[in-house]
């Protein structure tokens, strides 16, 4: 990935993405005027942070963004495979709705998600034109969230998985992201012998590697063009929320993309 740097705010961009299409960013948690915990640039209403800080955080991630604030649609994380399609902004009186996959066509929008160790999953269909942000977790990782996403874009906007531009963005590693046997169980149900390869024993626990599992299920569902960022949020916390390595005290950072066109050239 390749960093850039604006108004203070620091974010990573895909290289394999056309930077003449689409703009997008994972932007880190430097740059904000959160205190303690959430220090600094936390965009989560719900982890106890101050209300007029992460709206402010939210004004400074736009700006630095380049689009207005009013262009932003998200939704309610709740590791689902629930998708939504977005023909115009979430007005701010509306209520988010729960889901963990978003996808436009529009250009007058901005998908935004928020994370601390699961997975962001970056969508450009350079060929319909479509862009999309999806949230997977263990949760989601093990319902093919990857998959089922590819699948709603085919019916509804008639793409090509071999078209699709992936870019799989800083999450928890294999190396630090442990498990219990309960969570190995579930794979085994629903993945069979496909999820061995994903797991190793650690001490009486597993680690999981869902970066990895995530370009699996990717790839199985014809995708070719996949981009790893291979940064670990849990190792780098200088730059990244971890849930995990922070033990749930902390905050969330933000992913973003847009269609370029006459509003956001």
């Amino acid at each position: 990935m390749k960093l850039f740097e604006k108004n203070g705010l620091r974010a990573y961009q895909f290289e394999s993405f056309d930077s003449l299409s689409i703009k997008h960013g994972v932007f880190t948690r430097l740059g904000g005027v959160s205190d303690g915990i959430w220090q600094s640039l936390n965009l989560a209403g719900t982890v106890g942070d101050d209300k007029e800080a992460v709206k402010k955080n939210h004004e400074l991630l736009f700006s630095a963004f380049g689009e207005p604030l009013s262009s932003r649609f998200d939704v309610w994380q709740v590791h689902g495979t629930q998708i939504h399609f977005a023909d115009a902004p979430r007005p701010p009186e509306q209520k988010h709705k729960p889901g963990d996959a978003i996808f436009t066509d529009k250009p007058n929008i901005t998908l935004t998600m928020r994370f601390a160790d699961c997975v962001p999953l970056f969508f450009h269909d350079p060929v319909k034109n479509v862009i999309g942000l999806v949230h997977a977790g263990w949760l989601g990782t093990m319902l093919n969230i990857g998959q089922v996403a590819i699948k709603a874009v085919t019916e509804r906007y008639g793409s090509n998985a071999a078209d699709l531009k992936v870019g799989i963005g800083p999450s928890i590693c294999g190396q630090c992201y442990e498990v219990g046997e309960d969570v190995l169980t579930r794979f085994d149900k629903y993945w069979k012998k496909d999820y061995q390869r994903f797991f190793r024993p650690h001490g009486n626990k597993f680690l999981l590697d869902i970066p990895a599992a995530n370009e699996f299920t990717l790839r199985q569902a014809g995708v070719v063009n996949i981009e790893q960022s291979n940064i670990c949020t849990a190792e780098n916390l200088d730059e990244w929320y971890s849930y995990r390595k922070e033990k749930g005290l902390t905050g969330r950072f933000a992913a973003l993309i847009a269609l370029r066109g006459e509003k956001n050239e």
